[in-house]
């Protein structure tokens, strides 16, 4: 009869322990689950709407304190911007900058502003080429000090880039 009991004490021991770990990792899952929506780039629409990174819009609850990109379109599908908007940060995240706001215009220009208000202009049907000059410029030597105190970098300009200083 010990032993029966010993055996009872001990699955009913195991059951909590076990229920006790499963509650425990979904608060764990739910904290993850937060954090990742967090880290994830969610958009602010032309000052109207938050869209997720796949262009739906999304409703944030209060609870959430996330830090948008404000994107600026005329008359443009929002998905091509926030494809060109991975592209570019890919690219500036080489010297830590992050961007804030993407505007484009009617005319093809992408106007990129960063957390600490640097500017980047490109012209979207060059933007692949633009890139690449762009990163090889973030590669070299000389791009430690011309980019001491810059104000603008401009891409537009056909196998160029143009500097512009406070």
């Amino acid at each position: 009869m010990n032993i029966r009991l010993e055996v009872k004490i001990f699955f009913l021991f195991s059951l909590i322990l076990l229920s006790s770990f499963a509650l425990a990792s979904s608060f764990v899952g739910m904290n993850s689950k937060e954090k990742e929506q967090k880290t994830i780039p969610h958009f602010h629409l032309n000052g109207s709407e938050v869209i997720s990174q796949n262009g739906k819009s999304i409703v944030l609850g209060e609870s959430y304190s996330l830090s948008l990109v404000n994107l600026s379109i005329d008359d443009k599908e929002p998905l091509g911007l926030i494809n060109n908007y991975y592209k570019i940060q890919e690219v500036l995240l080489q010297k830590d900058l992050l961007i804030k706001e993407v505007e484009y215009k009617k005319f093809g220009q992408i106007k990129i502003q960063t957390t600490n208000n640097k500017f980047i202009k490109f012209q979207d049907f060059q933007l692949s080429e633009q890139l690449i000059i762009l990163k090889l410029f973030f590669q070299s030597k000389d791009s430690q000090n011309l980019l001491k105190n810059f104000k603008t970098i401009d891409l537009r300009h056909k196998n160029k880039l143009a500097i512009g200083y406070y």
